[in-house]
């Protein structure tokens, strides 16, 4: 449990940093001014969501804000403050393994970095499913018109109390845990296959 809560405590700091700060560089500071800029991870943690991780296995940390009317081009530049997120996962991910790949590590090590990169890959494929609140759903939004956007607003409520229902029962070992395990086993030969292309034998 302690390298779950380290991994954890790691890749939703990161994540939730990475959308604050590219949200900034877009000249939205609104997080900024919230004080989310930062790696403090306690500036990003969720109580109730930290706490679901030790009963049910899963959890989030406190969402970005972020108010795309200050971006340049709107659309474009939402996808990418959405996108980064996830994307640090698997950057983190890819470092985890890289250090499994290259250094021998004592056995201590080496269960942390199994446990490290596999739960980034986790999250980092969990978090672009198109279902609100998860970045995927951010993405998918992003494409419609402000006013479709508006128009759903309402329903993100609903979607995420599905959302929730979905995870808690097992409604999700036949709808989205199979998918995000099958995906773990996928990124990880991608890692495995980009060394053995660009190294000699």
């Amino acid at each position: 449990m302690p390298n779950v809560l380290i991994t954890l405590v790691i890749a939703f700091t990161l994540h939730e940093f990475m959308h604050a700060w590219m949200a900034s560089v877009f000249g939205d500071d609104t997080a900024k001014n919230a004080g989310r800029v930062t790696l403090n991870p306690l500036k990003h943690l969720d109580v109730f969501g930290t706490i679901l991780i030790f009963i049910a296995g899963i959890g989030w940390a406190k969402p970005v804000p972020v108010s795309a009317s200050y971006f340049a081009t709107r659309r474009i530049q939402a996808i990418i403050v959405s996108l980064v997120g996830p994307l640090s996962n698997f950057v983190l991910a890819f470092i985890g393994f890289s250090i499994f790949y290259f250094l021998p590590v004592p056995y201590t090590v080496e269960a942390f970095l199994n446990i490290f990169v596999s739960l980034n890959v986790v999250l980092g494929v969990f978090n672009l499913l198109p279902l609100p609140p998860l970045d995927g759903y951010r993405i998918l939004s992003s494409l419609f018109s402000a006013k479709i956007q508006m128009q759903l607003r309402p329903l993100e409520t609903y979607g995420s109390i599905l959302f929730l229902v979905v995870m808690l029962t097992p409604i999700g070992d036949f709808t989205i845990l199979p998918f995000i395990s099958s995906s773990i086993g996928i990124v990880i030969n991608s890692f495995y296959s980009f060394y053995e292309l660009i190294l000699p034998y």
